[in-house]
């Protein structure tokens, strides 16, 4: 009698894979993290072949978004340094996006395009599920001020040309090629709009708004004659976008690209909502009614019209500063300072030390070493000194990277080389607003900049305000009309004014 044929068990490691499919998902998608990861790994070195490794990836996928799901808007309110939990998990979703972009790629490039019609797939699909992983991938990134991971360029590149050449040119295109074009013209976009300078929130809008517009971005293979504000990526090198005033290319395979026309359509989107048009009417996110996100993406219609250039030269040094992270903080040593006895400060446990990386006429570069930092976000307002007894420069956060919960390097612009602490209060006829604590700032006629008001981001720079002074032990009061605004970020606005000393 013949013996029946036994099939062969499937491996130990797919089997758990499989098992762990089968359970419900955890209540808390963030448990799911470490298994996940563990089996994308594990799978991904069994060699399978490709239609079966497909299969398994794909509900590993789905596993990953409600991961995303719920730790994106975990991170929209954070600020640097990271809680060393949130920082873990966010590192932890980074590696698992990056591990799966790689998987497609791997199944992009051995495929066969037979076996894949078996399935109903194409390579362009997978393409799409490879650049839609490091598109989420580079968003949360960004969103902890970490650096781009390594190889994500070459691998978004390479997904991006793989897609590109499974197809006929002269053909119809399928629909999933032109939403990988709109994913890594997207990341290319907001790279130039230089993200380490928005809040999350504002990078959170900025990546919708490109979900849908990035697409007026024009890539070209031919090298432009002017370089303008052309940019360029060598497929070769695993680097960001590069304007091509700045440096050229060196040699290989090079994209070429320019957002002059996604510049033009921002434009016409901020004239619509300055004009009060509702932003659901445009096609735009809700979020596009608020002054914070209008202003973010103005500021990244310049640098997509302009790519930015360094105006001065940086000169690297190794100083130790001191960096006081809290405006109500700093206000209080602002004001023992300008005692005559002076007081204990209330502050002194923010101040924390810090070396000095480089400076430049306009600013300052530094890096953590000791000592309490919190409330950190790019464009608030921080005071750095460079000894005791010298005084608080007033400085805005341009920008901001951490490699963890215990790293952080921000680039300072300076605002003002001191400061003196004050109260404004609107005036309003009705419920009148209490006074808060604001920062006056001295008139630097060489940069033609009168005084200026820093605050916390409110309207103080719209409508008119008293300014309460203490000079001397004597209170001075003065009615102040807000004159031209100079900086408004999601943190504080900058505005100079004018004291109106006839009022009574």
């Amino acid at each position: 009698m013949p013996r029946k044929k036994v099939p062969p068990q499937p491996p130990v490691q797919l089997q758990q894979a499989l098992d762990w499919l089968a359970e419900p998902p955890s209540e808390d998608p963030l448990l799911d993290l470490v298994p996940l990861r563990n089996h994308v790994a594990a799978i991904g070195s069994l060699g399978l072949p490709v239609l079966h490794q497909l299969k398994i990836d794909e509900l590993l996928q789905q596993r990953a978004e409600s991961i995303d799901g719920v730790l994106t808007p975990m991170l929209l309110d954070v600020k640097l340094p990271l809680p060393i939990f949130l920082a873990t998990v966010a590192q932890g979703l980074i590696g698992l996006r990056a591990e799966l972009g790689e998987t497609w790629l791997k199944v992009a490039r051995e495929a066969d395009l037979t076996e894949l019609a078996r399935s109903h797939r194409n390579r362009v699909q997978i393409c799409l599920n490879g650049i839609f992983n490091l598109s989420r991938q580079f968003i949360a990134t960004l969103l902890i001020a970490a650096p781009t991971p390594l190889y994500f360029w070459r691998n978004a590149q390479a997904l991006y040309h793989s897609a590109h050449e499974s197809v006929d040119p002269t053909a119809t295109l399928p629909a999933e090629m032109s939403a990988i074009d709109t994913r890594f013209k997207a990341m290319l976009a907001l790279t130039a709009a230089q993200p380490e300078g928005l809040a999350p929130r504002e990078i959170a809008f900025l990546s919708e708004y490109l979900e849908t517009y990035a697409a007026a971005t024009r890539i070209d293979m031919n090298r432009p004659e002017k370089a303008s504000d052309w940019f360029w990526l060598d497929s070769n090198l695993d680097q960001p976008p590069i304007p091509l005033a700045r440096l050229q290319p060196y040699s290989g395979l090079c994209l070429y690209f320019r957002f002059g026309e996604l510049a033009e359509l921002a434009a016409r989107h901020l004239d619509q909502l300055n004009d009060g048009v509702p932003p659901l009417s445009l096609g735009l996110p809700l979020q596009a009614a608020g002054a914070d996100y209008r202003n973010a993406l103005e500021r990244a219609r310049q640098c997509w019209i302009s790519p930015r250039r360094r105006s001065f030269n940086r000169r690297p040094q190794d100083m130790k500063v001191s960096v006081c992270t809290q405006l109500s903080s700093l206000w209080t040593a602002l004001q023992s300072d300008s005692e005559q006895e002076p007081l204990a400060s209330e502050c002194t446990l923010t101040y924390s030390d810090w070396t000095l990386l480089n400076e430049s006429p306009s600013g300052y570069a530094v890096a953590h070493v000791v000592g309490e930092v919190t409330g950190i976000v790019p464009g608030c307002a921080v005071g750095l000194r460079t000894g005791t007894g010298a005084a608080w420069q007033i400085c805005l956060v341009r920008w901001a990277r951490s490699k963890g919960s215990s790293h952080l390097e921000l680039g300072l612009e300076v605002l003002a080389p001191s400061a003196k602490p004050v109260r404004i209060q609107a005036l309003a006829s009705r419920s009148p607003e209490p006074p808060i604590p604001a920062l006056l700032l001295p008139a630097l006629p060489a940069l033609h900049r009168n005084e200026a008001i820093l605050a916390i981001r409110s309207n103080y720079n719209a409508r008119p305000f008293t300014l309460l002074q203490e000079d001397d032990a004597h209170l001075k009061v003065v009615e102040c009309m807000p004159h031209r605004s100079l900086i408004e970020t999601s943190s504080v606005e900058v505005f100079e004014f004018i004291r109106n000393t006839a009022a009574r």
